[in-house]
Formats: C-alpha cells, sequence, structure tokens
C-alpha cells in the first residue's frame, strides 16, 4: 500500500485551503484581541517539513525547540498529552486580552481559538509533541507566548505577541 504523503506547505499557493483557512481565523483572532493601544499578533513561523515521526522519537526535546526558536529560550513545559495544547493556547490568550472594553464576549473568543487550534492541526496534522517556551524575545513585546508543535510532518513555532 502506497503511503499517502502531504503535499508540501507553500506560502503562495493559493490552492492551499488548510493555510487559507488558518490565515483567514488567524486575522479574525487578532481583530477580536486588538484594541486602542494593544496590538496582539500572532505567527506560525517557521514551518519545517519533517521525514517521518523519528524526530519525535529520537530527538531531544532542547534540540527539536532550538530548531524553530532563535530567542533564548528560559524555560520549556512539555504539554502532556500534547492533544491538551489547545487549552495551554486559550489559556495564554486569555491572558492577553486587552483591559479595555473586549471586542468579543468569551465564548466567541473560546470558539476563534477552537477553530485555530483545529486549522493548525489540519495543516500540520494531529499534534503529536507540543510545549509552550519561555523565551526573551529581541522585540519590544509587552506580553509573549511561543509553542513548539510537531506533527509527523512538520514542526512549527507558534508565537503570540502583545505591543501597546
Amino acid at each position: 500500500m502506497k503511503k499517502k504523503t502531504r503535499p508540501p506547505l507553500l506560502h503562495t499557493d493559493p490552492d492551499n485551503r488548510p493555510l487559507q483557512s488558518l490565515a483567514a481565523t488567524a486575522l479574525q483572532l487578532r481583530d477580536a484581541m486588538s484594541a486602542t493601544n494593544h496590538s496582539f499578533s500572532i505567527d506560525l513561523d517557521p514551518v519545517i517539513e519533517l521525514d517521518g515521526e523519528l524526530l519525535i522519537r529520537r530527538t531531544p526535546v532542547s534540540d527539536r525547540i532550538r530548531r524553530v526558536v532563535a530567542d533564548p529560550v528560559v524555560d520549556t513545559t512539555v504539554i502532556q498529552p500534547a492533544t491538551r495544547w489547545p487549552e495551554h493556547l486559550r489559556s495564554a490568550i486569555h491572558r492577553m486580552k486587552p483591559w479595555d472594553p473586549p471586542q468579543v464576549h468569551n465564548a466567541a473568543l473560546d470558539a476563534l481559538i477552537e477553530d485555530f487550534a483545529r486549522d493548525i492541526e489540519n495543516l500540520l496534522g494531529t499534534i503529536r509533541f507540543a510545549a509552550q517556551v519561555e523565551t526573551r524575545p529581541h522585540d519590544q513585546a509587552n506580553i509573549w507566548a511561543d509553542f513548539v508543535l510537531t506533527s509527523r510532518t512538520h514542526l512549527a513555532r507558534l508565537a503570540l505577541t502583545v505591543d501597546d
């Protein structure tokens, strides 16, 4: 039986529906989280293609993280089981909400976060390893959270930042 493979992720591919859906949901999430003097940013970059699941089994956690996180890593929290990473994402985003009147209610924000997490898994595949990393970014972000997500086929960094 021939193994089914995904096409490579191309940011310029207009037919990449999972990527289009992820981008649209990211924009909705950014708009919902932004307010006067509160600029929210969400980036899934870099995304590195992998060759099978060997990276997850054989590579130490610190090496996996260094492949996608250039900033100095202060602390790493491995999310176990990996299927709980959307809960950690939701908590991180709620900690970043603007203080002035919210653009959306908590239930609507939770739905957007759930859609965003689902879109990431549609793009990368089922997340098999997840970690939240504490970094000291070089930019002027006031609040930040970084996640390293690994599926069978991709390794990625998800970065959330708030600038005032």
